[in-house]
């Protein structure tokens, strides 16, 4: 009866685990590949352009949020953000954006070229789900971002706006949190440089986290088992992303890499504030 009672038990907490990860995986139904098959919209095209930040199922959904608090029957929202995407990755997508001629883009990448980047467990990951042929580098970042803004800027009728990397990990003196940082100030000189929209959402997140009363601020370290277990948490409990922030010790990130409903509320506040200055434009 034991043996059948642990038994059960498992199917139960394998079919949970199932299920969380499969809402964590999901590709958006609004992705550009979908938006294709329907044709030209007739609406102005909003494209979000990154990785799991703008995926929005291991993080709170700022797409989601921005769509929900703007005049969402003015636009026609494309989510084309990848749980673990690089650079490099972004890149394998210019034809679709091509095709797609999109109005309006906001490009959110970068969090995963530093990750790869700082040891070799993080790179070994990242090479096995993506096959990298070579050691991701800060230079590298930046002459692939670099192509990526030049041939989003070849569409003369999009505006482009780009978004600094959120902060890695909460300790202000850590490596991965200064690297953020570091790869931020890139971005936002490729702005610069090539003339486009910034939002300075690192060095928002980063100036809250200097206004905090908390002491020691918690500094990232890889934990693949730590995610997984804030995926399951969301999926399968009423805790919602500030409650796991909570519990893992964070105050903006759920575990050091993704965004909260504070800090996700924080962006969508700033997207939707570019949208309406853009729009406005047109």
């Amino acid at each position: 009866m034991k043996f059948l009672n642990k038994g059960l038990f498992s199917l139960i907490f394998f079919l949970f685990c199932g299920c969380a990860f499969f809402q964590a995986t999901k590709i958006p139904e609004n992705n550009i590949e979908n938006s294709l098959q329907k044709g030209k919209p007739a609406r102005p095209v909003v494209l979000f352009l990154g990785d799991s930040i703008t995926h929005g199922t291991v993080s709170f959904n700022y797409v989601n949020d921005v769509k929900q608090n703007h005049d969402h029957d003015r636009f026609n929202f494309i989510n084309e953000g990848i749980n673990s995407r690089l650079t490099d990755q972004i890149i394998e997508q210019f034809e679709n954006i091509e095709k797609l001629s999109p109005d309006i883009i906001f490009l959110l990448i970068g969090t995963n070229d530093l990750k790869a980047s700082l040891n070799e467990g993080e790179f070994l990951s990242y090479q096995k789900k993506w096959g990298l042929k070579e050691n991701p580098t800060e230079s590298r970042f930046q002459e692939n971002y670099k192509t990526i803004v030049r041939f989003l800027k070849k569409n003369r009728n999009s505006q482009l706006v780009l978004i600094s990397i959120p902060p890695l990990g909460e300790a202000l003196d850590s490596i991965p949190l200064q690297r953020s940082m570091d790869y931020s100030k890139i971005i936002k000189k490729i702005a610069s440089e090539e003339k486009t929209g910034y939002i300075p959402l690192n060095e928002t997140l980063v100036n809250k986290l200097k206004e905090s009363p908390e002491k020691e601020l918690k500094e990232y370290k890889r934990n693949p088992w730590g995610m997984y277990v804030s995926i399951l948490k969301y999926y399968s409990t009423t805790k919602s992303w500030n409650d796991i922030s909570e519990d893992n010790g964070y105050l903006l990130l759920t575990d050091g890499i993704h965004l909260n409903d504070v800090s996700g509320k924080i962006l969508s506040s700033l997207v939707t504030e570019e949208l309406i200055r853009l729009s406005s434009k047109k």
